[in-house]
């Protein structure tokens, strides 16, 4: 049995759940960090807000990295800096860390491995060599400021020089040709060492800064990897403070080369340069990704690619994430496009992150947002991609073209954009097809490398398709067992199914795979309700997402094939329920109840003939039901009204008014005859209405009957029970 109890604010742990889905994700990270980063070393920011899960994902990424095959497994070292006194106690930590690893490394060399025990041992000496003088020298650290104002990492005291660091001042000999025999006996080594450094933006400022001086500057050595772990914008102003800087994100960018946002982001020259590098890392599938590809380079990165720096930085962010999403036939220029923005504009890209996550809720019907929300969303876009970025209009129309339901406006007044439009159903199932950026089901690749926890499968498809194939019996049984699996908020994987059979996929049923579904709808979907049940004032709920599917099913059937399909379904199907809800939604859509006839596109049932012999059977089959059988149906009192809207007023009188006879049969009927009402100060409230008793009972003698009954020992409580829901119902 799963524990509720609360565990706190910690991270994952060995035996720990991976609630989050992060594992696929951490296994990701963890090939790339060992397939894709260079030799020459790498400090890779694992980037997010509190409470985002970074740390578990970093515990997840290290065990990862101990489960990859001997001969690619990296030695992974987590260093905790927060136990560590003081600066120099941090140097003398790390490096003994690094010393006692490769100790580990020689001992596990031999003969048959890529590593020599002489090289391990000849890079452990140049070690503990180099960290004795460092030792000696003081090992001093303090900031310079150079051109850009931003600071830059050297050696003090003895006056030794970082490497790459200040020109101009030559630094001792001795300490400096250790470090050259350091860096050339790792090179040699040729193996990786990771490091992780965890809560890197809870230390105190001035212990930031001494992090990450040691981590570009004292141990900036050849194979040894850093990953840590921090939030970004807490992180800027601590540097900000302790490094007496203007701009603590830009001093970041100089020590971290690389980062990964943890999952709930001459100008022709460089385009050129840009474009070269990127076909040596993916090519376009199509002709059309390919155009789409060339629009977003122009576009997108004659805006962020202004720097050489801007240009590595895209492209080792394009490196680093699509080899995973290559393999699933993701969208390339969908993925340059973000990662261009991710480099250039962080604010913009946690926007797109967000706006993503929206629209695909609202294209799965478990969201809305009203016109407030929608303006607030395009002042937070303006506002993240700065003034008047959109009055350029060729680039207000790409950067549309990449979003769901984003539509420009080019009038010469109004807002850049209109949010959250309506997306029609073939384009979503095209960009569901191609794993788009803009679809629902694939968004998510884009930003954390996994797909959404709802995304449906090519196997879920498979094993639905070949039920369709089988019977309706095994078709229920398929769609019952989606039923059961949570997709999205209080959506199933049969609701998911069915929007996606509903948006094209009914296309490609033949005949008898459209008969099967049919009848598995009818069989099934009373049985769906009690798995997860609704109220009826579901924004839109599984029976209202099968409702359209009847039509397009029937419309696929030949005219003598759709009328036998109709009255097998009527007929033959044990989900009276659904069956009742399906009837009652033609009585009006048709005009045979009610005053306002429906255009002939909503209807489902295509012709009259089709509505008489709904009428015919489920009026037979309603006068052949015991009142206990329609007290059992999901919605008693909704069957009730049917069987009087379809031409039957004496029917269900009579059947209620013969039960209603006895004391006991009276309070029984009553309870069967219950509503809800939607209250804005209350909530949903269960009433007993006279709407709801007057057309079956007479109101006035049920209710002096029920507080006779309530008077009486033997039946106070229930008859107490129902004047309390017959109070409330004359509230409203």
């Amino acid at each position: 049995m799963e524990s509720f109890s609360v565990r706190g604010d910690r991270a994952l742990g060995p035996g720990d759940q991976d609630k989050l889905g992060f594992r696929e994700v951490a296994k990701r990270i963890a090939m790339s960090l060992v397939d894709r980063a260079s030799e020459d070393g790498l400090v890779v920011g694992l980037e997010g807000a509190w409470g985002s899960g970074k740390s578990s994902l970093l515990f997840l990424v290290g065990d990862e990295l101990t489960r990859l095959p001997t001969a690619a497994r990296p030695t992974v070292i987590n260093f905790r800096p927060w136990l560590i006194g003081n600066r120099d106690a941090l140097i003398t930590s790390l490096f003994s860390e690094l010393s006692n690893q490769l100790d580990q490394v020689a001992l596990a060399a031999g003969d048959a491995t890529p590593i020599s025990i002489a090289k391990a041992k000849k890079a452990g000496k140049a070690l503990r060599s180099f960290m004795s003088a460092l030792s000696k020298a003081g090992g001093m650290v303090e900031v310079a400021g150079d051109v850009a104002g931003i600071g830059a990492v050297k050696f003090a005291g003895k006056g030794l020089k970082a490497a790459g660091e200040l020109a101009g001042t030559q630094a001792p000999p001795q300490l400096s040709d250790l470090k050259d025999r350091l860096v050339a006996s790792l090179r040699e080594l040729g193996h990786r060492f990771v490091v992780t450094i965890d809560d890197v933006d809870r230390l105190e400022p001035g212990e930031i800064l001494e992090i990450l001086r040691l981590v570009r500057s004292v141990v900036d050595l050849p194979n040894v990897i850093y990953l840590l772990c921090y939030d970004s914008e807490v992180l800027a102003h601590s540097i900000q403070a302790a490094a007496s800087v203007q701009n603590g994100r830009a001093f970041l960018e100089k020590i971290i080369q690389l980062t990964v946002m943890v999952p709930k982001p001459e100008a022709f020259q460089l385009r050129q340069w840009f474009a070269e590098a990127l076909q040596q890392i993916g090519t376009a599938k199509n002709e059309d990704e390919r155009e789409r590809l060339r629009q977003v380079i122009d576009q997108e990165g004659g805006r962020q690619l202004r720097t050489p720096r801007s240009v590595v930085r895209a492209l080792d962010s394009i490196r680093f994430f699509w080899p995973p999403l290559r393999e699933i036939d993701a969208d390339l220029a969908d993925l340059v496009w973000l990662q261009l923005i991710k480099d250039g504009n962080s604010a913009l890209y946690r926007w797109i992150e967000e706006y993503c996550g929206t629209a695909a809720a609202l294209s799965l019907g478990t969201a809305r947002v009203d016109e407030a929300e929608k303006s607030q969303q395009l002042a937070a876009l303006e506002a993240a991609a700065g003034e008047r970025v959109f009055d350029d209009h060729l680039y207000r129309h790409s950067f549309s073209a990449q979003l769901a339901g984003v539509t420009p406006n080019f009038s010469k007044s109004g807002p850049a954009f209109q949010l959250f439009e309506r997306v029609d159903d073939r384009t979503r199932d095209e960009a569901i097809q191609s794993r788009r950026l803009a679809s629902p089901d694939h968004y998510r690749l884009y930003f954390a490398m996994a797909t959404p926890s709802h995304a449906l499968t090519q196997s879920d498809f498979n094993v639905l398709w070949e039920a369709l194939a089988t019977s309706p019996d095994q078709t229920a049984t398929v769609l019952l067992a989606f039923q059961r699996q949570n997709a999205a908020g209080t959506l199933t994987k049969a609701d998911l199914m069915i929007e996606r059979i509903k948006g094209g996929a009914y296309e490609l049923l033949d005949g008898k795979q459209c008969r099967n579904l049919l009848m598995a709808l009818a069989n099934s979907m009373d049985e769906a309700f009690r798995l997860r049940p609704f109220d009826g004032f579901a924004f839109s709920s599984q029976w209202d997402r099968a409702l359209p599917l009847v039509g397009l099913l029937l419309g696929r059937l030949k005219p003598a094939q759709r009328n036998i399909a109709t009255r097998d379904m009527f007929a033959e199907g044990e989900a009276i329920g659904w069956l009742t809800f399906v009837f009652r939604h033609e009585i009006f859509a048709h005009g045979r109840f009610g005053d306002r006839r429906r255009h002939d596109s909503d209807w489902v049932l295509a012709t009259e003939q089709q509505l008489d012999d709904a009428i015919r059977i489920m009026l037979s089959r309603y006068k052949a039901m015991a009142l206990k059988d329609i007290q059992q149906s999901p919605r008693p009192l909704s069957l009730l009204f049917a069987w009087q809207q379809a031409g039957d007023e004496k029917g269900p009188r009579q059947l209620l008014g013969t039960h209603g006879k006895s004391d006991e049969g009276l309070l029984q009927t009553l309870e069967g005859l219950t509503s809800q009402i939607n209250t804005s100060n209350r909530g949903i409230v269960t009433v007993l209405s006279r709407e709801n008793i007057g057309p079956f009972l007479d109101y006035e003698e049920a209710v002096k009957r029920v507080k006779a009954l309530a008077k009486k020992p033997k039946f106070k409580g229930a008859a107490t029970k129902i004047m309390k829901l017959i109070d409330e119902g004359k509230q409203f």
